[in-house]
C-alpha cells in the first residue's frame, strides 16, 4: 500500500500492538495511522467515527484460513472434510442472512450487531479450498516480509499446507 502511494516502508515508523492497545493508541492520538482488519475497522468506525483512508483492493488478497495441526489433519482426512463442508455451508448461510448472523455473533464477539454486521458485509463468505493463486500470492507477502526483516528468514508458504495426496 505505501509503495502504491510513492512510499517506502522506511517513511513511517511502524508500531507493533493488539488491536485493543491500538486501538486505544489511534483514539489518544498516540499513532497518526491505523492498520486494522474488520471487525475492528468496523466498529472503529461506527464507534469513534473512524475514517478509511485506504484498503488493500487491489494490492492484497484478503484470504481468511481455517488451521488444524498437520498431524491431526493428515490423521483425519473425513473429519477434516466434513468440517470444511460444515463450514462451507455456514458460509453460505452468513451471505444470506447478514443481519440475523449478526445477531448471533455480536454476544460471541462482544461487539454489537451493527457493527458485526458492517464488518461481515465487506466479507466473501465463500468458504473455497486453498488455490494455487492464493499460495502465489501468499508467498509474494512471505518474500515481502522477509525482504523487510519483519520475519527472520525466508519461508515457503506451500510447505504449511497439506496437500490432498498426503491426506489418506
Amino acid at each position: 500500500m505505501l509503495e502504491k502511494n510513492g512510499l517506502k516502508y522506511s517513511d513511517v515508523q511502524p508500531v507493533f500492538l493488539a488491536p485493543a492497545d491500538a486501538r486505544a493508541a489511534f483514539e489518544k492520538g498516540s499513532v497518526d495511522a491505523w492498520a486494522i482488519w474488520d471487525p475492528f475497522q468496523a466498529a472503529a468506525e461506527i464507534q469513534i467515527g473512524a475514517k478509511e483512508l485506504a484498503n488493500g483492493v487491489g494490492v492484497v488478497n484478503n484470504v481468511n484460513y481455517f488451521l488444524a495441526a498437520r498431524n491431526y489433519a493428515e490423521k483425519n482426512p473425513l473429519v477434516i472434510k466434513a468440517l470444511f463442508t460444515a463450514i462451507a455451508d455456514q458460509g453460505a448461510w452468513i451471505t444470506k442472512n447478514k443481519k440475523a448472523a449478526a445477531e448471533a455473533l455480536a454476544p460471541i464477539q462482544g461487539l454489537t450487531p451493527d457493527v458485526i454486521e458492517l464488518s461481515i458485509s465487506r466479507y466473501n463468505n465463500d468458504i473455497l479450498p486453498i488455490t494455487s493463486k492464493v499460495l502465489a500470492e501468499q508467498q509474494k507477502v512471505a518474500d515481502v516480509f522477509y525482504e523487510l526483516k519483519l520475519i527472520p528468514q525466508p519461508i515457503s508458504v506451500k510447505d504449511a499446507v497439506l496437500q490432498p495426496e498426503k491426506a489418506k
